[in-house]
């Protein structure tokens, strides 16, 4: 029987802890060379000004679990300003306002479809899963101060996988709705029991701390790299955030990969969507900087090498770095088999979803 998961049954399994130490051994095992990725690509087709329908996917394999995951999204983008901010955001146009994201997972040893996901809280917890164990590697060991850009969906998982790594004491936290970051902070300080203060400008987010996260959808720098100081860590989730100064001024740029995602446009549109212009953003002048996190993972590179280092680990569109079907296959098989254990999700008979006849 192959099972069938919802966003609920997912919920109540999921652990971004033992996400974080699964996605550790992910990492590690594609440095070495004992996993297999397929680039993330988007095709997009043009629907109205500044809208888009996108059609993206990424899978990648892990023999030491026996399991493959496509993760496929058909979604509806939209540009749009809010607070003076260009910001690219998804519509929910499916019915009932909803949206749609999958993951499916298979058995490598019967090729048979062993589960079908909705995808959206595995991916919040690969992502803040990945950023944590980027600055368990590039961050300095004493690091205890973060300053936050981002109050949205992505925020609470990449405070929380965070406290996993390093012991936090204080979060000062930015974004551009003032009433937003005022209840995030409430919210989060609650949650992890330190001071999460919302800060009014900025800088006073990049100041005195040890550790800068970006989880925006913004479309333009939300800081200036010539605030950061020697010995800082920057967590990014996607390159626009981040500014020229900041990539120019780390010493090392950690990536997920080292190949790129691709983007397809529709020929005859009359404009790009951004995510297809920030795969060009990579500059061949940073190419010695990068380092490869599953390379540091497995032992072969270092994320840090001195305390004095500014240290940077890359979004989407930050060079090669784009999200890896590795980290929803890891997640995915950590969810399915805590899933399973409880007897939680629908069954459907996998014959439905196999064939008599080779394709």
């Amino acid at each position: 029987m192959t099972l069938i998961l919802s966003e609920q049954d997912i919920e109540r399994v999921l652990d971004l802890r033992g996400c974080v130490e699964v996605m550790e051994q992910t990492f590690a095992d594609f440095g070495a060379g004992h996993a297999v990725n397929r680039p993330r690509t988007h095709a997009y087709s043009y629907v109205d000004p500044g809208t888009f329908y996108n059609f993206k996917s990424m899978d990648g394999g892990l023999p030491r679990l026996r399991v493959h995951a496509l993760r496929i999204s058909s979604e509806i983008i939209q540009m749009q300003r809010s607070f003076d901010r260009v910001r690219e955001a998804k519509i929910p146009k499916a019915a009932g306002g909803r949206y749609v994201g999958l993951i499916l997972l298979f058995d490598m040893e019967t090729t048979e479809p062993l589960a079908i996901m909705q995808d959206a809280g595995i991916q919040r917890a690969r992502v803040g899963a990945t950023s944590a164990l980027a600055a368990k590697y590039a961050s300095r060991k004493d690091s205890k101060r973060i300053g936050l850009f981002g109050t949205g969906w992505q925020a609470p998982p990449q405070l929380e996988a965070l406290s996993y790594v390093r012991d936090l004491e204080h979060v000062k936290v930015y974004s551009v709705d003032p009433d937003h970051r005022e209840a995030f902070a409430k919210t989060m300080s609650a949650e992890l029991g330190i001071p999460v203060v919302a800060v009014a400008e900025p800088r006073e987010v990049v100041d005195e701390v040890d550790i800068v996260v970006c989880a925006t959808n913004a479309r333009e720098p939300v800081f200036r790299g010539e605030w950061l100081v020697a010995g800082q860590h920057v967590n990014s989730l996607q390159a626009n955030e981040i500014d020229e100064t900041t990539h120019r001024r780390a010493d090392r740029i950690i990536v997920r990969a080292s190949e790129l995602s691709r983007h397809y446009v529709q020929k005859d549109s009359p404009e790009q969507p951004i995510q297809a212009q920030i795969a060009e953003f990579y500059d061949g002048k940073l190419g010695e900087k990068l380092i490869e996190l599953g390379t540091i993972a497995a032992g072969m590179a270092r994320g840090r090498e001195t305390r004095d280092e500014i240290t940077l680990f890359g979004g989407s569109g930050t060079g090669p770095s784009s999200g890896l079907g590795i980290q929803f296959a890891a997640v995915a098989k950590h969810v399915y088999d805590r899933a399973r254990s409880l007897r939680l999700g629908n069954e459907i008979p996998t014959e439905w979803l196999t064939e008599v006849h080779h394709p």
